[in-house]
Parts: C-alpha cells; sequence; structure tokens
C-alpha cells in the first residue's frame, strides 16, 4: 500500500560544505531528487525497467525557498509528498528538515513530467507509474511533529 509521504534520512558530509562554511545549495537539490526517487520505488516503481523502454520522469520545474543553512555532520531528514497529479505530470512537494533544532531547512516543489524519452516528449502516466502515486493533499506533519516513523 503505498505511503502518503516518505522520509530520507541523510547525514550532511564534509564534502558537501562550500567556501562559506554550509551546505552548498545545489546539495539540498540532489537529496530532493533522491527523496524522489527513493519515495517511487518504496511504492514499487521500477525506474530502471521504464528507462529500458524510453520512459521516465523529468523535471519541469523546480522552486526552492531556503530557510536556514545546514552544517557537516547535521542529521537531516528529507520529506516528500505528492499533492496533486493529472494526466501529464505531478507536483512534489519536500522538507528538508534538522530535527535535532526542529528546523526546515529548506520547502521545495518539483513538477514532474512523465516523458517518452526516445520522442522527448511528455506522455500520459501509465497505469504503473499511476499505482506508485498516493496523493497526500494536505501536508504531513514535520519529522518532529508525529510518531510514525516512514
Amino acid at each position: 500500500m503505498p505511503h502518503a509521504f516518505f522520509d530520507l534520512h541523510h547525514t550532511v558530509a564534509d564534502d558537501e560544505i562550500d567556501a562559506q562554511q554550509h551546505v552548498h545549495n545545489l546539495r539540498y537539490l540532489q537529496w530532493t531528487l533522491w527523496a524522489a526517487r527513493d519515495h517511487s520505488a518504496a511504492e514499487g516503481w521500477d525506474a530502471a525497467a521504464a528507462l529500458k523502454d524510453g520512459l521516465g520522469w523529468v523535471v519541469r520545474g523546480h522552486d526552492i525557498t531556503y530557510r536556514a543553512a545546514a552544517l557537516a555532520g547535521d542529521e537531516l531528514i528529507i520529506r516528500t509528498w505528492i499533492p496533486t497529479w493529472n494526466r501529464y505530470s505531478c507536483q512534489r512537494h519536500y522538507l528538508v528538515t534538522r530535527p535535532a533544532d526542529q528546523t526546515v531547512l529548506a520547502k521545495v516543489q518539483t513538477r514532474w513530467v512523465f516523458v517518452d524519452l526516445n520522442r522527448h516528449r511528455a506522455i500520459e502516466i501509465p497505469p504503473a507509474a499511476v499505482a506508485a502515486i498516493q496523493v497526500c493533499e494536505t501536508p504531513p506533519p514535520a519529522p518532529w511533529a508525529d510518531s510514525d516513523d516512514t
């Protein structure tokens, strides 16, 4: 059964720190991509099989609001969920959090489009991908506000 949201746990590595001594902004984006990949896999989406068929999800756009800096050694939870989808795309939201001090580091939204990678065209989301989508219309609580660890 699909889960309404998914948590990616990540420890900030030293090589993720930039010249300003905090995590570089592109790392936040990478973490959201990993969270989306792992959430989809946990729900049964076989990205490798789809890729062999020339199909897959591609990003149409990202919106990131940075609220606080992550530092080396921080234990993070990147929580993701899908609030909406339509025939060709889905919206995915993320909270990048540091539970130790109950801080939301970033809020992210990504629009994913399902694409025929051979023809470079958006196509209708196939039933196998739809089966891996559970809509979570109401944003889930921050990780420290719930007791169910997903």
